[in-house]
């Protein structure tokens, strides 16, 4: 694991920003996953003028890792923040864009390998130690794609708010990401600055599912002065 940290949130943004267009740039279909929140905000606003209407980003192909859709609706929170955040001001057409559904999630991981599997996946790091939709103590370690009942996870997080209109969890599973070529994690905030520590300090456990990420051959962390308020770098000459 590689671990960044920028003065401003803006600079770790860029940092992050510089290794997708990095990635985006192969000569191949290019497989890119994206988070939505309000951690990735920032490198969406510089993404758009980078992207929008460049031919040499024409084949490259964009997949939700998560959803949480309504009752009697295809899609979920995470489409609709994608569109509005970086879909829609880039003009990215709805046929390059990959959702996880509720006919699909079996085979999500399927449809990703025939595609070439995904090159640069961004994500964030939940308050509680969350990533996807994989929480606390309601995260299989070996799984790949799958579905969780949110009442279910409801019981083992108390504080997750009532969602009666989304029944169900989507999220491709910790072994899913073990397969993504290069994996990129951005935390930003000082509300951040626990859990970060959490996720760099402890072993993996249940209760901080992102720890199991550091098992990746090719993560990197990149983190913003205030989310990184509680680390000593110095002390991580392992990582």
């Amino acid at each position: 694991m590689k671990l960044i940290i920028e003065e401003t949130t803006e600079k770790m943004s860029e940092s992050a920003l510089q290794i997708v267009l990095g990635e985006m740039m192969q000569d191949k279909q290019v497989n890119i996953s994206l988070t939505s929140g309000r951690s990735p905000e920032k490198m969406y606003e510089m993404m758009v003028p980078a992207i929008k209407g460049k031919a040499k980003y024409k084949d490259v192909q964009y997949w939700l890792f998560d959803e949480n859709p309504y009752d009697g609706d295809e899609y979920g929170p995470n489409w609709y923040d994608m569109q509005k955040m970086i879909f829609g001001p880039a003009e990215i057409e709805d046929e390059r864009v990959h959702h996880l559904t509720r006919e699909n999630y079996t085979e999500y991981d399927e449809q990703v390998r025939r595609a070439g599997g995904i090159d640069v996946m961004v994500i964030g790091l939940g308050w509680d130690g969350h990533f996807c939709g994989n929480c606390p103590r309601c995260t299989p370690f070996d799984s790949l794609t799958y579905r969780f009942l949110y009442t279910d996870k409801q019981k083992l997080n108390p504080t997750y708010k009532d969602r009666p209109t989304q029944p169900y969890t989507y999220t491709m599973g910790p072994q899913s990401l073990m397969r993504v070529r290069r994996l990129v994690m951005i935390v930003n905030g000082s509300e951040k600055a626990e859990i970060l520590k959490r996720f760099i300090e402890e072993p993996i456990n249940e209760d901080v599912p992102a720890t199991i990420l550091k098992l990746h051959p090719n993560l990197t962390v990149i983190a913003d002065q205030d989310a990184a308020a509680l680390l000593n770098p110095e002390g991580y000459e392992n990582i």
